[in-house]
Order: structure tokens, then sequence, then C-alpha cells
């Protein structure tokens, strides 16, 4: 038989639950908003300098760096498996979040290959010059659409554990994802997209994940 619940006992529970995914958030995730965080930075700040030194059109190789973003996925997946491991209790909240990031990781999944099929079927149909602008003229997009992303989960993230520079760093993500629409037509828009995309990373993933860090101390 279901044990039926006061209005008080009703409350302190979900304080409880409340309490509990915070706590969840607060031990392990701050080394995994580092991880990206870290990567992501280091990434686009090398592609935004190698933008500026390289000649045209050797410099549009410097966007093969993002290939290394594959190597954050199994050093994710190992600091995943030892939070997991630390966890006492694993929350509603946590179940639902998790599900958030992995559709945000699916979609840019999906977009990326779609994108680089979408330019290999342009090769045959036009001339060297066309085909130039239209290769890279679609990629112009991805680094909005990844801010849009990225402020999307870290919102709901800060919102749904109640920890305010998430969503800060999610509405920083939004605020950039806009600029950079406005600018795509700006001469120098990849140089400004891979500048934009490392002050996000850091506001969104760095510097919450080393708060995250320093609170999980400071409770020990």
């Amino acid at each position: 038989m279901e044990k039926e619940f006061s209005e008080k006992e009703s409350l302190e529970l979900i304080n409880q639950m409340i309490n509990s995914a915070k706590n969840n958030l607060q031990k392990g995730m701050g080394n995994i908003f580092l991880l990206w965080g870290y990567l992501v930075t280091l990434i686009s700040l090398s592609v935004f300098i190698l933008l500026l030194v390289l000649p045209h059109p050797m410099k549009y190789n410097s966007y093969m760096l993002w290939c290394f973003m594959a190597f954050g996925g199994p050093i994710h997946f190992w600091l995943v498996t030892k939070m997991e491991q630390q966890k006492m209790v694993r929350t509603y909240v946590d179940k639902i979040m998790s599900f958030v990031w992995i559709g945000f990781a699916v979609s840019i999944i999906l977009v990326i290959p779609g994108i680089i099929i979408s330019s290999l079927l342009m090769l045959p149909s036009f001339t060297e010059t066309s085909y130039e602008f239209l290769r890279w003229f679609q990629w112009l997009f991805i680094t909005p659409f990844m801010l849009s992303l990225y402020g999307f989960a870290l919102f709901i993230s800060g919102k749904a554990y109640g920890y305010k520079p998430l969503a800060t760093g999610g509405i920083i993500c939004w605020v950039a994802s806009t600029l950079l629409l406005i600018s795509i037509h700006n001469p120098y828009t990849l140089e400004i997209q891979q500048i934009t995309l490392t002050i996000s990373a850091i506001c969104g993933f760095v510097i919450p994940g080393h708060l995250l860090n320093k609170k999980e101390k400071s409770h020990v």
C-alpha cells in the first residue's frame, strides 16, 4: 500500500531531490565541462590563428584541427563512469539531463555529415571559383548552430540543477550565435566565428567547470 504524504512531507521530499541533484552536479561534472571547454577553446583559438597567418586557400585546411574533438570522447566516457561510481543516488533530473546532452551530441553529429555530403555533391556541377564559395558558405552556419545548441543545453542544465553560471553561459552562447548570424556576410566572418567560439567556450564551460570544482573542494 502506497504511503500518502502530507503537504509538508511532499515539500521536504522535493527539496531533498533538488539538493541531491545539485550535489550530483557538483561531484565530477566540473571536470567534464573543463574537458570540452578547454578542447573547444584550444582548437578554435588555433584555427583562428591559422586563418590569420596561412595564405588563401590553404587557411581552410585549419578546420581539420576540429577532428581532434574525437579524442575527447574516450576521456568523457571515463570521467562519466568515474562520476557514476561516486554517486550515491541517480535522480530523475540526472536522467533527464543525460538525455538532453545526448540529444545535443546527436544533433551535431547528424548535421556535420549532411553538410559534407552536400559539399561533395556540388563538386562536379560548378566551376572551381563557384565551388570554393559554395563549399565554405555552408560551413559558415555550423558555428552559430553549435553555439545555439550549446546555449540550449547549458541553460537547461543550469536551470534544472539550480546552478546560475551554467544558465548564464547558455545565455552568452545564444547571444553569440545571434551576433554571428547577423555578421555572416562580413569578410572576416571565419575569424570572427572562431574567436567568438573561443570566448563562448570559456564563459559556458571553462569558468563554470572551475567554479564547480572549487565548490566541490569546499564541501570536502
